[in-house]
């Protein structure tokens, strides 16, 4: 989703923020980090990452802010996936189409990446031609290969929204969630977009939701949807704490009941220009933190129920 934040803005082309507390104390009674299973397809609170020098950072916040799983745009790696384990969150990492062709051909590099321990998720796409536009084939033949080299981790494909507006083939070109554990859409509706400008208070939920839609009529009931929330802010169009629920509110009258959520992006510095991420904007940052831990609480009473005798 790297390309998504320049397409956003219609172009082709600090601090450290230190979480208070321990993963361990982020919410009093909950357990430090879930069960060792695989991550569930229905309880998903991720942070996407997209600067590797900002790894630490976002682990050291993620338990506090109450997500459980951190998303990079980097391949499986060992180190990366025994930081997340130790921080208390589920490692999804980034492959592309051209990458897993490459391990599928090399039995020696698909061994080295199958004993990668830890890895939750995969998220993939073709890098090579116009973002969203992965071919059927592409999906099926990556998804299965990834599915054979790490059979218990969720292989996600991103579904991009806004071509839906200006492409009247596009979904029945390319959108197939068979090739998904869970759908995965992003738009991201405040700032300069392909679709127009839009500030907050303007009146951008009815766009977003139609785009949904179309995707949710073309979607089985029994796929799980990962919505990707914009979690940065463009200069000249401020956001409050309150833009992710409001995003969230469009997704939820879509998928009535659906407690996923993935914050994009962490951000790399409080210099970045135009896009600032949530890391370094507080307000932003409170957003994700409400709306993680409210998404969360279902964890957190399940875990503090007593067990039966």
């Amino acid at each position: 989703m790297r390309s998504a934040i320049l397409r956003f803005i219609g172009t082709v082309g600090a601090f450290s923020f230190l979480a208070a507390g321990t993963p361990s104390d982020a919410r009093a009674g909950c357990p430090a980090f879930p069960e060792r299973g695989p991550l569930d397809p229905r309880d998903i609170r991720v942070i996407v990452v997209e600067h590797p020098e900002r790894l630490a950072d976002a682990l050291r916040a993620a338990r506090t802010l109450g997500a459980n799983a951190l998303s990079t745009h980097s391949a499986p790696d060992s180190a990366t996936a025994a930081q997340a384990r130790a921080a208390g969150v589920h490692y999804i990492a980034y492959l592309t189409t051209r990458e897993v062709d490459r391990v599928a051909a090399d039995p020696e590099a698909r061994g080295r990446l199958a004993s990668i321990s830890d890895v939750a998720g995969i998220y993939y796409e073709n890098d090579e031609i116009v973002e969203g536009y992965t071919t059927p084939e592409d999906q099926r033949r990556t998804y299965e290969t990834l599915k054979e080299i790490f059979p218990g981790a969720l292989v996600l494909h991103p579904t991009r929204l806004d071509p839906i507006a200006f492409d009247p083939g596009y979904l029945d070109a390319v959108y197939r969630p068979e090739y998904t554990d869970a759908v995965t859409p992003y738009f991201y509706p405040v700032g300069t977009t392909i679709l127009g400008t839009a500030a907050e208070e303007d009146s951008w939920q009815p766009r977003l939701e139609s785009l949904l839609s179309e995707i949710a009529r073309r979607t089985p009931d029994d796929v799980p949807v990962l919505p990707v929330l914009q979690a940065f802010e463009q200069g000249g169009f401020p956001v409050d704490a309150a833009f992710l629920e409001k995003q969230f509110e469009a997704y939820a009258r879509v998928w009535p009941g659906n407690r996923n959520a993935a914050a994009f992006e962490w951000g790399g510095s409080a210099e970045d220009a135009p896009l600032v991420g949530f890391a370094f904007r507080p307000r932003v940052r409170d957003g994700v933190r409400t709306l993680f831990r409210r998404l969360g609480s279902r964890e957190c009473v399940r875990a503090r129920r007593p067990a039966v005798p």
